[in-house]
């Protein structure tokens, strides 16, 4: 029998063993030796060593001793328990040397021996954006004419943007592309052409620009999404920019990449479905400078329109300008090819419904008007409008400047016929950026107004009578600065209201549109007009024998005020009421003043006149409906300000006249039965009432019958002769 402390001994002594070996299976210690030399054999120090799983190639396998000595010397330690297998040794020379890997079976120490690497040239240089901050999610690429893309290690740029890369030692043309590889990319992707490379190259500094994200969802008419719509960019030259990844997914969506700037941004269908032609989608003049949705864009169906444009002797148009517009809406329709082949003929792609054409001459040649063309397009392909004309015309041009001569862009140009005064519709007539305007108009009498800016703090301008017959220069058109004139009108200190303001300029003799108006209930007035010297007038109130009053050559400032005292009028007359006493409309009122003589009008226009001691008058010839009357006191020759009041003088009727015909028949009591079930637009409810009970009930078509057929008494009144209805209630003729 084996004694209880050997048997300890053995036990623990077996233990150590067990433990011994575990330790050495789990704890490994596995090393990896070798050296690192050039293609003469020399030592590559410095070079950097990683171990990596080829199953799960972004997990790091933590090692130490991983960089060559001074000469080329490695001993790797893995510092973690790994299972035998194949492994992934990667050599990243810092020299001009190119990188390497190499498959390599672990299951314990391990010596690679000497392993050369070719040498190469490195590719260096940072990243910065256009605020020269450094970029650290570039990824450079490196293809050469002979060889293609290569293969780099190390190929995107660190903390400090900077980027080293190594390329074979070979003597070819290559390119350089670089990447931002962010989720949400800042800059554009570039490409440099090297030219022919002889060895290593600093790049330098290089600024990628700026760039944002356009977002969307492309959709055909019927709200289906389109895939494979392709994005393009145009500058205001009209050149296109190259773009990457830009067309829309399977589900309609794209998310486009773009420089900063302002772009035109086009959409369109570049693989159409035979028989469908999808019109393109255009945003001109889009500012990219962050990133943005744009929302649901439609490309509708297009129709072939046809046609020609010719001149006004019938000679065919070619370079005519097409553009088109949703009648609705505004939005603009793109619109592909469009312009007049050489003998005048045009082919666009429209949508079907409302739509309008703009036409515009070719910018050389004779001078022609612009047209424009309303058009219920239908969904049929091909469709033929025959010949638009684009008449002779006359240029008009000229040049706004300020008071201190700058130019003033963008002033709105409106023409007028000076015959009528109804607006001449022009297009491109406005003044361009430098002060500049140019409009084609038909050969006729024009009135001119020039509206600039309101925040440029300058007023409108107005030319009056302006012949054009042939091409007409008008120079450098003055606009003066703004200024606002304000007053109070009254008579005898009293304020007047309805008093009409005219304005002049003094130098022209112009009257501008904008310079009338009347004053308010408490007798102010405002105008804003121009700096300058003006003829303003007050208008007398008509009828009363005042005369106007006119301050000639008013020197107007900024915050003029002028104002207009008239003589004292004569007092209104007072407690004006109009009613109607069942034959006539009565007028009462009470006399402010000993007047000379009364006038009376009716809806505006002269009735009657009376003594000037009178305080009632009646009028029995008023019309049926609402009548307005006014009452005007006169004193001295001069007349007070109207009084007005209206009564409603209600419409005869003969009782039981269902159908107002004048007398009444069996086809009355019929109607007033037909109004009782909905089916009679009666258009007196009076005449309606039979028994003049206030109501409309069964009773009432029966009673008439009854005293048609002679078995009761005539209708109340008023019958048999018209008349209004004696009795109040809620009923009413008219």
């Amino acid at each position: 029998m084996v004694p209880t402390f050997a048997r300890k001994i053995s036990t623990l002594l077996l233990l150590l063993v067990v433990s011994l070996a575990t330790a050495e299976a789990n704890a490994q210690t596995w090393t990896i030796s070798g050296s690192v030399v050039d293609a003469a054999g020399g030592p590559i120090a410095g070079v950097d060593l990683d171990l990596i799983d080829p199953s799960s190639p972004s997990t790091v396998i933590p090692i130490s001793g991983d960089t060559t000595a001074v000469d080329g010397s490695f001993l790797i330690n893995i510092n973690t328990v790994i299972p035998a297998g194949q492994y992934l040794l990667q050599l990243e020379p810092v020299t001009a040397h190119l990188p390497d890997e190499l498959s390599i079976n672990l299951s314990g120490n391990l010596d690679v021996g000497t392993l050369p690497l070719s040498s190469g040239w490195v590719i260096s240089g940072s990243i910065v954006d256009s605020n020269g901050a450094p970029v650290t999610t570039i990824d450079i690429d490196i293809r050469g004419d002979q060889a293609g893309w290569l293969s780099l290690i190390g190929d995107e740029t660190n903390l400090l943007g900077e980027f080293s890369v190594t390329i074979p030692a070979i003597i070819d043309e290559y390119r350089i592309t670089f990447s931002d590889i962010a989720p949400n990319p800042t800059v554009f992707p570039i490409e440099q052409d090297l030219g022919l490379l002889f060895g290593s190259t600093d790049l330098g500094q290089i600024e990628m620009p700026s760039a944002h994200t356009l977002t969307g969802i492309v959709l055909d008419q019927d709200g289906l999404p389109l895939p494979g719509i392709d994005m393009n960019i145009y500058d205001s030259t009209g050149t296109a920019f190259d773009l990457f990844n830009d067309d829309t997914d399977l589900f309609g969506f794209f998310n486009v990449l773009v420089p900063s700037g302002v772009w035109t941004v086009r959409h369109r269908d570049v693989t159409p479905t035979p028989g469908i032609e999808l019109i393109a989608h255009e945003f001109e003049d889009l500012p990219v400078f962050s990133n943005q949705d744009l929302g649901t864009i439609v490309l509708p169906q297009g129709y072939h329109l046809q046609g020609s444009v010719i001149g006004s002797l019938g000679e065919a148009i070619a370079g005519a300008n097409f553009d088109a517009h949703y009648s609705n809406t505004g939005e603009s329709i793109y619109i592909a090819s469009d312009q007049t082949i050489f003998d005048g003929s045009f082919d666009i792609l429209v949508p079907a419904g409302p739509i309008t054409l703009e036409v515009d001459p070719p910018a050389s040649g004779p001078v022609r008007v612009s047209k424009q063309i309303s058009l219920a397009m239908a969904p049929v392909s091909p469709t033929n409008i025959g010949e638009i004309i684009l008449e002779d015309g006359v240029s008009v041009t000229g040049s706004f400047i300020d008071p201190a001569g700058n130019p003033v862009p963008l002033v709105d140009v409106e023409f007028f016929l000076a015959s009528t005064g109804i607006a001449y519709n022009t297009l491109h007539e406005n003044g361009n950026l430098a002060g500049n305007f140019n409009a084609v108009v038909l050969e006729n009498d024009y009135n001119l107004a020039f509206f600039p800016d309101p925040l440029s703090g300058l007023g409108p301008a107005y030319i009056e009578n302006l012949p054009c017959y042939s091409p007409t220069d008008l120079g450098q058109i003055s606009l003066n600065s703004s200024a606002d004139l304000t007053g109070l009108v009254t008579s005898a200190g009293v304020p007047l209201e309805g008093i009409t303001i005219t304005t002049q300029e003094s130098s022209t003799g112009s009257i501008p549109p904008w310079g009338t108006t009347t004053s308010a209930a408490d007798g102010t007035y405002s105008l804003t007009l121009t700096e300058g010297l003006w003829n303003i007038t007050a208008v007398a109130p008509a009828g009363t024998g005042l005369i106007d009053i006119t301050e000639a050559n008013f020197v107007l400032t900024a915050g003029s005020t002028l104002d207009f005292d008239f003589p004292s009028l004569s007092p209104q007359v007072l407690n004006l009421d109009c009613t109607f006493n069942g034959t006539a409309a009565v007028l009462s009122w009470a006399n402010a003043a000993s007047y000379d003589w009364i006038s009376v009008e009716r809806d505006g226009l002269p009735l009657t006149t009376l003594l000037g001691g009178e305080t009632s008058f009646e009028d029995p010839s008023a019309t049926p409906g609402t009548v307005e009357y006014a009452v005007i006191g006169h004193l001295m020759g001069i007349a007070s300000m109207p009084s007005t009041c209206s009564a409603t003088v209600p419409l005869s009727f003969i009782r039981c006249d269902a159908d107002m015909g004048g007398t009444i028949t069996i086809s009355d009591a019929i109607n007033v039965l037909s109004y009782l079930f909905s089916s009679y637009p009666a258009t007196c409810l009076d005449a309606l009432d039979c028994n003049d009970n206030g109501s409309i009930n069964i009773a009432d078509p029966v009673n008439l019958l009854n005293f048609l057929f002679g078995a009761a008494p005539p209708p109340p009144a008023p019958y048999p002769t018209p008349g209004i209805d004696p009795t109040a209630d809620s009923l009413n003729c008219g």
